[in-house]
Order: C-alpha cells, then sequence, then structure tokens
C-alpha cells in the first residue's frame, strides 16, 4: 500500500512538473511573440503620390489599408504611365514627370494632372478601358487604360508614347512574395500597387536635418517621396522600428530599408537632373556593413528610410502618436 501511495505521488509530482515545463515553455514562447511598443514620435506629414513617379500632395488623414495607404478612396501609386510596349516607365528615364502635378477633385472622385504649359485635366476614378497586363520590375500587374485624352497629354507633355493605366479596387495588385530578391521578406498575403515594392515608406524629420547638416544646398521631405513622415524622434530611429502603431488601430511591419537612386537628385523645377546630390553624400554615410544578405539586397545603394507593409488596418491622421516595437541591431554604418 506504502509503495502505491508513494508510486502515485510521484506520478502526481511528474505530472504536475510536466504540465509546469510546458506551461513555462508556452509562456516563454508567448513572451518572444508579444510585441512591446513604447512611444517614440508623432505623425508630421502624410503624403499620397497618386500616379507613379509623379509629384505628391499632403493629405491630412488616410486609411492603411491591405492594398496600401489609401485617402478618400483613392489609393497611393494606383495610376501608373507606360509606354507603347506596356513597359512601366519612371522619371528615373523620365525626369519631366517629376514635374506633373497631381491634385484631387473637390469631390476625390477625380484626379487632375497640371503641368506647366499644359491646361489641367481630370481623370475619373471610374474607369472602363480595356484591360492592360504590364510589370513593376519583376511583378507582374494589371491596370485599365485611362483613354486617349490622357495618353496625348502625357505624350505632349514628355515627348514620346505613352498611356495611364489605373489598378482599381476590383483588380488585385501585384504579390511582393514572388519578388526575386525581397520577396522572401514579405507575407503570401502582402500586395501593392504600382509603388516599386511594399505599400508604405516611413521617414523622420530628424533624419532629413541630419543628412541637411552634411550638405550645401538643403533638401525637404518631399525629395524622398514617403507616405509617412514622423516628428519628436531621433535621427534613423525610425531604423529600429520593427513594427510600428499609428494612432489606434493601424499597425505595420518592417521589411527592409528603402534604397535612394537618381530621382532623389531631380530639380523639381526643371525636370532635370543637375546635381548629383544629396545622393552623394549619402553613399558616404548610409550604406549597409558589408554582410553577404545586406549585399545582395542593397549592394552599394545607401539606405534612407524604411519600407512597410500594413498588418492591421485602420485611419491615421496628422498628429497621431507613433508607437514601435524596437529592433535591437546594426543595419548601417554612421
Amino acid at each position: 500500500m506504502m509503495n502505491s501511495n508513494f508510486d502515485q505521488r510521484v506520478l502526481t509530482a511528474g505530472m504536475v512538473g510536466t504540465v509546469g515545463f510546458f506551461g513555462l515553455c508556452y509562456y516563454l514562447l508567448s513572451r518572444r511573440r508579444t510585441k512591446e511598443y513604447q512611444h517614440v514620435g508623432t505623425v508630421s506629414k502624410l503624403f499620397l503620390h497618386p500616379v507613379k513617379s509623379f509629384a505628391g500632395f499632403e493629405v491630412q488623414e488616410g486609411y492603411v489599408t491591405d492594398r496600401g495607404f489609401m485617402s478618400n478612396g483613392l489609393y497611393d501609386r494606383s495610376f501608373m504611365v507606360i509606354d507603347e510596349n506596356n513597359h512601366f516607365v519612371t522619371a528615373r528615364k523620365i525626369p519631366r514627370m517629376g514635374i506633373i502635378h497631381t491634385s484631387h477633385s473637390h469631390d476625390w472622385k477625380h484626379i487632375i494632372l497640371s503641368a506647366e504649359g499644359k491646361p489641367d485635366i481630370s481623370i475619373p476614378l471610374q474607369q472602363e478601358g480595356e484591360l492592360v497586363h504590364s510589370k513593376v520590375w519583376c511583378l507582374n500587374i494589371t491596370g485599365i487604360d485611362c483613354g486617349g485624352g490622357v495618353a496625348t497629354w502625357i505624350s505632349e507633355f514628355l515627348e514620346g508614347t505613352y498611356r495611364l493605366i489605373y489598378c482599381s479596387e476590383e483588380l488585385p495588385g501585384k504579390r511582393l512574395h514572388d519578388h526575386t530578391t525581397v520577396g522572401h521578406l514579405m507575407k503570401k498575403s502582402d500586395v501593392s500597387l504600382y509603388q516599386d515594392n511594399v505599400q508604405f515608406t516611413m521617414l523622420s524629420e530628424a533624419s532629413v536635418a541630419d543628412l541637411n547638416t552634411r550638405l550645401e544646398e538643403q533638401v525637404t521631405v518631399p525629395v524622398f517621396r514617403p507616405t509617412i513622415c514622423v516628428k519628436d524622434c531621433s535621427a534613423y530611429a525610425e531604423d529600429f522600428w520593427k513594427y510600428v502603431k499609428v494612432g489606434f488601430n493601424a499597425e505595420l511591419r518592417f521589411t527592409h530599408f528603402c534604397t535612394r537612386c537618381k530621382m532623389t537628385t531631380l530639380n523639381k523645377e526643371t525636370g532635370t537632373y543637375t546635381s548629383v546630390q544629396p545622393l552623394k553624400t549619402l553613399k558616404e554615410y548610409r550604406q549597409c556593413y558589408d554582410f553577404a544578405e545586406h549585399r545582395q539586397m542593397y549592394g552599394a545603394t545607401p539606405i534612407f528610410s524604411t519600407n512597410l507593409n500594413a498588418v492591421t488596418e485602420g485611419i491615421i491622421r496628422v498628429g497621431d502618436p507613433v508607437y514601435a516595437s524596437l529592433q535591437y541591431e546594426e543595419h548601417m554604418q554612421n
């Protein structure tokens, strides 16, 4: 009888110990999955760029969606210029694209294109044109042809043969997980429109201010075409924000750094490339360490701002608090 009671106590103790062990494992794993947020800044500006490579404009509020940034039904980079072979074109190749300005009608049902020497042209967001199959770099995407009127307007200003396409809400967007270089950093559900890759870019005012201490001619935030600009943080603090909450509901996930190209040197008055700055200076202090993974993604291209995709949808406004779950890792040389 004593042996039976002893065995039972041993069995019970073993079961309690086993349950306790697995309970501890679950607790530790849960702690690893928990994102510990802290207040890191404030939204100072929000930008919408309806047409890829055209000038954008500021908005006071918008929505984080699973297709990117949207304000009053108009999505960021939802329009794109293509050539006669349906290949996408940008201001990297045709710098005059950068001096075509975009705005919206009072009811937000049209976008308006403006350029020096041209009458404004209005483009409805409800399009019924033919479907056009194109690509943004290595990713397939479809758009609706916006018609001959705007095609002629753009072609005359850019002095070539071009058309405008629109990725409406009914069209699927491009699958970021299929990207040949950064696809491994994306979730299978991640999609975007005509952005180079991800849905959002984030930049701090302090990072731009620090860059300006190294330049003779000052640059402004719009040069870098971000979606969200943040104030009340230190320079390059955004480099270490793994997950970001804006306002009360919207949540974003860092994917990788945003590399910078010659578009940062575009003269916004003349639509020409007349300077090597700020790109030359960025190359002097904003290149990643020479790790194999970083070499593959970034090479010798400088990084400035972060790329993010939506995790949780929600409204965001200028003045909203910004919270972040930090990633403590050295990514670049200072």
